[in-house]
């Protein structure tokens, strides 16, 4: 099918989209629970076509370019004027300061790498998507964020291409799984053909030997991302802390989690879509 477009402006100064006014109001509005969700869903419908995009926002001190029309994040960011996934980012705060590197695979607009930047972190953000690679890019820029580098690639088990899937209304929820195109995920799905290398080879071409803190989320591909690596790098190559998407562990094809923990994690946190895990020192089994 043909690959889904967005119009993206990379170019422009940060500010050139205020932020403030009706569109505003409207996404606020589109993003109220109280609602009844069939009515919800109309109303964001209305909204993301009236209202799609860009705007230029900052959220708890970092600032992005938004194009809420098409980016579930950029929605929770521009509605509520701040990072989406506050759970998450108070478990991932503590582990993030200077010396620490942070790999986030499924990098999205930039939240979390954002983030672990700010606070000092060497970053290597993966996104497969080139639209959503593009905007992230522009972020990177828009914070000044040095210590950031990108890597638009797809992370799987062996070198090669496959179809990457992506909806519309979320292009930050786009994945390698055909399956989670359908039932209760169905839409609009477009697919294009995109770079898929392993985990290990992507690090070792970025120089990074060990990660500090490693983010998966990558919509149900989670299991194809970490099991290679974990079953070809050593030991003392695994990250020290993983924090891994969960919400869609049904499309895998190996209990990735129930692995990771029979080869020395445990659970540090959980939150209703992401669990973390911490490596289990052997000498000291802490």
């Amino acid at each position: 099918m043909a690959a889904v477009t967005f119009d993206i402006d990379t170019t422009s100064p940060f500010g050139t989209y205020p932020a403030e006014g009706i569109g505003r109001f409207a996404w606020r509005l589109a993003d109220r629970h109280e609602l009844p969700d069939r009515l919800r869903k109309r109303v964001r419908a209305l909204v993301a076509r009236c209202f799609r995009g860009p705007y230029d926002a900052e959220a708890d001190g970092l600032r992005f370019r938004l194009y809420p029309g098409s980016n579930y994040d950029d929605r929770k960011i521009f509605a509520r004027s701040r990072l989406p996934e506050r759970a998450e980012h108070a478990l991932l705060a503590p582990r993030f300061r200077a010396g620490v590197t942070f790999v986030d695979v499924g990098a999205n607009v930039g939240s979390y790498s954002l983030d672990a930047a700010r606070r000092g972190a060497r970053v290597l953000a993966i996104e497969a998507n080139s639209d959503t690679a593009e905007r992230l890019a522009y972020n990177v820029a828009a914070n000044g964020a040095t210590t950031v580098e990108i890597a638009n690639v797809a992370i799987g088990a062996e070198a090669g291409t496959l179809a990457l899937w992506q909806e519309p209304s979320n292009c930050g929820f786009a994945t390698l799984v055909p399956d989670l195109t359908t039932g209760k995920w169905a839409g609009d799905w477009r697919s294009r053909q995109v770079t898929v290398r392993p985990l290990r080879d992507v690090l070792a071409d970025h120089r990074i030997a060990r990660a500090d803190v490693l983010k998966v989320d990558v919509e149900g591909f989670e299991d194809r991302v970490l099991m290679p690596f974990v079953t070809s790098a050593p030991r003392q190559a695994w990250p020290l802390a993983i924090l891994l998407e969960t919400n869609c562990r049904e499309h895998w094809q190996e209990d990735c989690l129930a692995a990771l923990i029979g080869c020395g994690y445990r659970p540090a946190g959980e939150t209703a879509d992401n669990i973390l895990l911490t490596l289990v020192d052997e000498e000291t089994g802490t």
